[in-house]
C-alpha cells in the first residue's frame, strides 16, 4: 500500500515553461548565420556544411563553451584559466550527419596537422646532429612547424563550432546557408 502523505516524499511542484522553444516539437532553428539545436539533438541527416546527403554517417561531439571574457584570466596565468574554465564552462552533445567530402576534408587536416607538426619536432631534433650553420635554421624551423601543425590540424578538423551555449539550446557557427534554410527562425 503506497502513502499518498509521505513525510520523506520529495517536493513537488508544477513547472511552467516559461520558453516558447521548449515545448516545441522541433530541435533546430535558424539564428541568421547561426544554427541553434537542443542539447542532445540528433539532427537529419544531411551533410552540416554543404546539405548533401551525409549517407547514414553521424557525428557526434561533446562541445564546451564559456563567456569570452573568462579567456582574459589568460593573460593573468594560464593555470588560473584552466582552473575557471573547469568551473565557467557549458558542456552540451550535438550530432549531425557529415558528408563523404566533408569527411576526407577532416581527414586530411588532421593529418596534414599532424605531419607539419612532427616535421617540425623532428627539425628540432635533427638541430643538434648539423653543422653550426644549419643549425639555427632548423631550430627555427622546428620552432615555427610544430604549433602551426598543431593550430591548423585542430581548426581545419572543426565541424561543430559553437558560439554560445545554455541551459537548454546551443548556437553553432560555420553551418552551410543550404542546411540552415530547411529550419525555421528561431523568431518565429
Amino acid at each position: 500500500m503506497i502513502d499518498d502523505d509521505n513525510p520523506y516524499a520529495a517536493p513537488k511542484a508544477d513547472v511552467l515553461v516559461k520558453d516558447r522553444h521548449l515545448d516545441s516539437s522541433s530541435d533546430a532553428w535558424r539564428d541568421g548565420k547561426m544554427l541553434v539545436v537542443r542539447k542532445g539533438a540528433e539532427l537529419p541527416d544531411r551533410c552540416l556544411k554543404c546539405a548533401a546527403p551525409a549517407r547514414g554517417y553521424r557525428f557526434s561531439r561533446s562541445l564546451s563553451w564559456h563567456k569570452p571574457v573568462w579567456a582574459l584570466t589568460f593573460l593573468i596565468s594560464p593555470i588560473l584559466y584552466a582552473l575557471v574554465y573547469v568551473f565557467v564552462r557549458w558542456r552540451a552533445r550535438v550530432t549531425v550527419g557529415l558528408c563523404p567530402r566533408h569527411r576526407r576534408n577532416r581527414a586530411r587536416a588532421i593529418a596534414l596537422g599532424w605531419l607539419v607538426a612532427l616535421t617540425g619536432l623532428g627539425s628540432i631534433m635533427a638541430a643538434e646532429t648539423l653543422f653550426d650553420s644549419l643549425r639555427p635554421i632548423a631550430l627555427n624551423a622546428g620552432i615555427v612547424l610544430l604549433p602551426v601543425g598543431m593550430i591548423c590540424g585542430v581548426v581545419g578538423s572543426q565541424v561543430l563550432v559553437p558560439r554560445r551555449i545554455d541551459k537548454h539550446f546551443v548556437w553553432l557557427s560555420r553551418v552551410s546557408p543550404d542546411y540552415l534554410a530547411a529550419f525555421p527562425d528561431w523568431n518565429a
